[in-house]
């Protein structure tokens, strides 16, 4: 199991991106429509990639997808 080396918040496109650097230097990124939210049901987008800004993309897509998929 890959374990987190480093943890970064960041804001892209409005959106706010957590992003993790794993031990394997690859990333993990999870894109919040609502960050601050409580709410178990919040819609997040996950992407993972060999480069910050590949999993970063292939959250805010996922993420995008869920919010239409939610409408």
């Amino acid at each position: 199991m890959k374990q987190v080396a480093d943890r970064e918040l960041l804001v892209v496109k409005g959106k706010m991106v957590e992003i993790f650097t794993m031990e394997d230097n690859t990333y993990l990124a999870f894109a919040h429509a609502d960050y601050n939210a409580d709410d178990e049901e919040a819609i997040i987008g996950m992407g993972e990639g060999d480069e910050k800004e590949t999993a970063i993309k292939l959250a805010l897509q996922d993420l995008y997808v869920e919010l239409k998929n939610t409408r």
